[in-house]
């Protein structure tokens, strides 16, 4: 009977284990079937679009980058094809073992391919940034391209991107003018005017590449590529079409390659100082040089070769990142006189004929101040007090006119402000006056006196650009007016259609008399023809050269900087060459001789062989 008892529960023991077992296993069965129908229909949509992505890769096509050329089309400015490793961060899965696969990578030699700072960086940056691409390696060889394409199951997210690198053939040649690329930075693209870049793209961070960014960068396309489970690219999508990149425009330049290549081999990079070349009747810049230079090449390497280069430029002491034609601000020196002489005839204060009271003995003595002069000069009338350039005459001169009168008269010819030039960093210079004087020099406790008069009137304590020189100069010499200084002469299609052609701009009307316009030419006559000019090295024989030299002062004790301005031919003004060399003395020994040699190439050129005449021309 107690055995009988015992069969029976082990029974219900069992039945009711098998019935728990069932249970379980139709709840399991229940939960899959719920999570499939979830998936299937409740999630249908999301998941659909999920596995699209997953075989979907958008691919952004980068339009070519416009080329720049010189005025007669020769190329400056190019691009070269550049592989890189790229990382996806939409793509990135598995991160930890990426990163260390991608570490333990190596080339034939055993060296490793990729830096574990730069991979380091681009996955953390990955963590927040979902969008666009983060290049790991730049400028991969192709043997380096060929072992990541084996890899790419073992790397997904991991991708090798074609896209185009500016190249600047000429090195250092104009490098402040060009300018260069970069990649756009997170703080750039918080701003408006960047809403349409996204990360990764590489944009103008200075000079024409930065003002002519929107128009050298063209419009992107984009196409759609099947991939597989393994992150390998398929084919193109069917039905998705591809939308082609626009490339952007080339630009024909003003400048003059040869011209420029002469400016440059003039002016040894050993000195700090800028040139700038340009024709007066237009404003178009021919050739423009700042030194110390950089290569501008530096920006466009690898990036430890480019951080490198970057922060040599950057620490130099000398500056080589200034553009100093646009940029550095100096005193005129005496090259202001013409701006004197200019004012005093148009207010009756001079005439050709006028003789100061005092003649020059080698100083001038104002009060208890007693202002010297480079030299002892004796009576002289106005022409021949600026082929001499004294300084006694002028201190007189400047007193009787008046400093309003003055800035007046070089604010005629650009001084004093910005004059637009199509490339960024200019700066506006000054023209003191007795109000900004006295707020420029409030902490310094200095108020305006009238004795400051004699140094302002021969170009001591005024500020200049070498470019606003040059313009000065050149549109006096005209009498036609003050024209915007500029580079960009065409744009062009790719296949070579002009787009846009620039028209010249008058900014100031530059008026004067016939009889001022007169003297001036006279004046500027008489430094270069005359046997007793300071600017004697810079005549040419057959071309009727006009100018003015200037030395300005800047530190006590130390050699004045170099001014020299030419113009010629003074019949018909065509170019204007500025040049200003740092604590070089003066400016008609030093300064001169290259405005000869610019001018020399402009109007004579040079004899070379056909090789080098050869040119890249636009398609």
């Amino acid at each position: 009977m107690l055995d009988s008892v015992l069969k029976n529960d082990e029974k219900q023991d069992r039945n009711f284990k098998i019935l728990i077992y069932i249970a379980t296993v139709a709840i399991v069965f229940l939960a899959l079937a719920g999570r499939l129908f979830y998936l299937q229909y409740i999630q249908y949509e999301e998941n659909f679009q999920r596995s699209e992505n997953n075989r979907m890769r958008r691919i952004v096509l980068t339009a070519e980058r416009g080329s720049i050329f010189d005025r007669n089309e020769k190329v400056l400015v190019r691009n070269r094809p550049s592989y890189q490793i790229a990382v996806l961060p939409s793509e990135l899965k598995n991160r930890d073992s990426v990163f260390q696969r991608l570490l333990r990578i190596k080339d034939s030699t055993g060296a490793r391919i990729f830096d574990s700072a730069s991979v380091d960086t681009a996955f953390q940056r990955s963590r927040w940034i979902k969008h666009g691409f983060l290049r790991i390696l730049e400028d991969a060889s192709p043997e380096q391209v060929s072992i990541i394409e084996e890899r790419s199951a073992d790397l997904p997210g991991v991708v090798t991107l074609v896209e185009s690198r500016r190249e600047y053939p000429y090195g250092t040649m104009a490098a402040h003018v060009f300018g260069y690329t970069g990649e756009v930075s997170e703080e750039q693209l918080d701003k408006e005017e960047f809403k349409n870049y996204s990360l990764g793209d590489r944009i103008g961070q200075k000079g024409l590449e930065k003002e002519y960014d929107h128009e050298f960068r063209g419009t992107d396309g984009v196409k759609f590529i099947e991939v597989n489970a393994f992150g390998r690219e398929v084919g193109l999508i069917q039905g998705m079409g591809i939308q082609e990149a626009i490339p952007g425009y080339h630009m024909v330049t003003t400048l003059d390659l040869e011209l420029q290549r002469v400016a440059e081999e003039a002016l040894p990079d050993s000195v700090r100082g800028a040139i700038v070349a340009l024709d007066p009747r237009t404003g178009e810049i021919l050739a423009m040089v700042s030194s110390p230079r950089l290569d501008p090449n530096i920006f466009s390497l690898k990036r430890r070769e480019r951080n490198k280069g970057w922060a040599e430029v950057a620490l130099d002491s000398t500056r080589p990142l200034t553009n100093r034609a646009i940029s550095g601000v100096y005193p005129p020196a005496s090259v202001f006189k013409l701006i004197t002489a200019g004012a005093g005839l148009e207010n009756g204060f001079l005439s050709r004929h006028s003789y100061m009271p005092k003649p020059c003995t080698g100083g001038y003595q104002f009060g208890s101040r007693y202002q010297k002069c480079w030299g002892t000069h004796g009576r002289l009338d106005l022409v021949n007090a600026i082929r001499l350039s004294c300084d006694v005459y002028f201190y007189q001169a400047g007193l009787a006119i008046g400093m309003e009168r003055i800035n007046e008269f070089g604010e005629r010819f650009g001084l004093g402000s910005i004059l637009g030039v199509d490339i960024p960093g200019e700066r506006g210079g000054w023209l003191p006056d007795s109000a900004s004087f006295n707020a420029r020099n409030k902490r310094n406790g200095w108020r305006w006196a009238r004795g400051l008069i004699l140094n302002l009137a021969i170009g001591q304590g005024q500020l200049v650009t070498p470019l606003q020189q040059a313009v000065m100069v050149g549109s006096m010499a005209t009498g036609k007016g003050v024209y915007r200084p500029h580079f960009m002469k065409e744009l062009r299609s790719f296949d070579g259609k002009v787009v846009r052609r620039y028209e010249p701009v008058k900014i100031h009307e530059g008026q004067m008399s016939a009889e001022t316009h007169q003297i001036l030419l006279d004046g500027m006559d008489s430094v270069v023809n005359h046997p007793g000019g300071t600017g004697r090295r810079a005549a040419l024989p057959g071309i009727r050269v006009g100018g003015k030299s200037g030395s300005g002062e800047w530190k006590k004790g130390e050699k004045t900087h170099a001014w020299f301005v030419a113009v010629a031919p003074l019949e018909d003004p065509q170019i204007v060459v500025a040049v200003i060399q740092e604590a070089e003395g003066g400016g008609g020994a030093k300064s001169a001789p290259i405005c000869r040699k610019i001018m020399e190439q402009y109007f004579f050129g040079s004899v070379e062989d056909e090789e080098k005449n050869k040119k890249e021309v636009l398609p």
